[in-house]
């Protein structure tokens, strides 16, 4: 089997989750902060932990490491995700009945896949699908919007989303698709395990992805104010809507 391809990660908050995870093999940890800081003494001891080596370097050197990336001073080298495909998640990632996945059709946007990434994680998502192509991938760039949450979410290759619900439909799941034509999220039924489907805010979801949808789904607002939530506020909030109501049996 050939070696993984390696990347890096940095911010204090993707390298401290590498770390206490322990998810992924990491090569080497490099500090450009004082010593006596509290986040420097807090990385070290988990690096000590995992028998992990530190150096402490020029900021230029962490800078190279991460070209333009806003770093604060570390950056770890890791081995990249290996991408599971939907299922190989299915089988590592067996979602019980209150089972919430969740799916990107057409963010592209690596802020946005960041920010739905760590809401994802937050609210106990077990998987975030994305596609082969007009998709955001997972850089080292999303894993420093989302905060460390990668290490806590896997993101799998569906290749094509149309397919990856399709299997997920034989598998048993619901598919909601966010939409603002959709039912009032105030009336929708939940049933799990089911994956929730976030499309592209200028677009939202694909014709094909709303047809094999179970349920469309909209977000209550305030009249007369703004016309919609953008892509990764708009999951954050059904991402907790979802949740609840899983852990509560679905009923609205």
């Amino acid at each position: 089997m050939p070696p993984m391809a390696r990347e890096t990660v940095y911010g204090f908050h993707p390298v401290r989750e590498l770390l206490r995870r322990g998810t992924r093999p990491v090569h080497d940890l490099l500090v450009a902060r004082s010593p006596k800081d509290a986040e420097v003494k807090d990385l070290l001891a988990l690096a000590r932990a995992r028998g992990v080596p530190a150096r402490f370097v020029a900021k230029e050197d962490v800078e190279r490491r991460a070209p333009g990336g806003i770093h604060q001073g570390f950056a770890a080298e890791t081995d990249e995700f290996p991408m599971l495909v939907v299922d190989e998640a299915l089988a590592a990632f067996p979602p019980g009945p209150a089972g919430l996945w969740v799916g990107l059709d057409g963010i592209t946007d690596p802020h946005n896949m960041g920010a739905i990434l760590r809401s994802a994680a937050a609210f106990g998502a077990g998987a975030l699908l994305v596609t082969e192509r007009r998709s955001a991938q997972l850089t080292p760039l999303v894993q420093k919007v989302a905060s460390g949450a990668a290490e806590y979410v896997p993101v799998v290759d569906a290749g094509n989303m149309n397919q990856a619900v399709r299997r997920l439909k034989e598998a048993g799941f619901w598919i909601y698709g966010a939409a603002l034509e959709g039912k009032s999220l105030e009336v929708v039924r939940i049933n799990g395990p089911c994956l929730l489907l976030i499309g592209s805010e200028g677009e939202g979801l694909r014709r094909r992805t709303r047809e094999l949808s179970d349920e469309l789904v909209a977000i209550p607002q305030a009249p007369d104010r703004v016309g919609s939530l953008n892509a990764s506020c708009a999951a954050a909030v059904l991402l907790y809507e979802f949740s609840r109501r899983l852990a509560m049996g679905g009923k609205p």
